[in-house]
């Protein structure tokens, strides 16, 4: 177990999350027919017996899920990410698709910093003056407003401004968008390249990110902490 991590125990183990309608989770079948994660939201519960999420949608169309099969929630609450394991109690097809879960019995949480960083591996264009050099790079770690570029070629000293451009996908509908906008470097160092040679490394401060890309930048960092705490950088 991550040392940083908690179980907790009890009747209202679930409230004590202070989760909202809405509130995005995962859950896991972990079945070798399932063996993948699939994105739902949160319908509403009752303390003690049972917690209601929406059945996952895939193409168009409900997953095929049947009573009792066992499966594992995810989710992030705050400055900690959570997971329990559970049963499907019942599957309710009206007003709507979704799912009873049986009421945890235990729910493990792990804490995060305030500023979290999740490692990544993104393609990135630098842009170095106007109409000046372009290089391709790595992201290997970002926040919510910065990112870690890991790159070949040498992009700059600290307080120098760049051009930054990069993609990515969003769930739970594998949701694209390209990021591009400028970034102000705010520190550089030199690292050894496993392979040999060097490489360059900058921490990267994105500028005047529209409201837009902020938010899309936050899901793709809850989306990667709900995968899996262990991508925390």
């Amino acid at each position: 177990m991550d040392p940083q991590s908690a179980m907790h125990n009890g009747t209202g183990i679930f409230e004590q999350l202070k989760l909202q309608v809405g509130d995005r989770l995962q859950i896991e079948l972990p079945t070798p027919k399932h063996d993948q994660r699939y994105f739902t939201s949160l319908v509403g519960y009752v303390s003690g017996l049972s917690i209601l999420v929406r059945n996952p949608v895939i193409n168009g169309f409900s997953l095929p899920m049947r009573d009792n099969e066992q499966l594992v929630v995810r989710g992030f609450s705050g400055l900690e990410t959570f997971s329990f394991e559970t049963s499907v109690e019942r599957v309710c097809l009206s007003p709507f698709p979704y799912l009873h879960l049986v009421y945890p019995h235990t729910i493990r949480t792990v804490p995060v910093r305030n500023e979290v960083r999740v490692k990544t591996s993104i393609p990135v264009r630098i842009n170095i003056g106007q109409g000046g050099t372009t290089i391709q790079a790595s992201i290997s770690n970002m926040s919510s407003g910065g990112i870690l570029i890991d790159s070949a070629e040498e992009l700059g000293n600290a307080h120098d401004e760049i051009g930054v451009s990069f993609h990515i996908t969003v769930q739970p509908n594998n949701y694209e968008a390209q990021i591009e906008t400028q970034a102000i470097i705010q520190n550089a160092s030199i690292l050894s390249n496993p392979e040999g040679g060097i490489q360059f490394q900058y921490g990267v401060k994105l500028l005047n990110l529209h409201s837009s890309q902020a938010i899309l930048l936050q899901n793709l960092i809850y989306q990667a902490l709900l995968e899996n705490h262990h991508n925390i950088a």
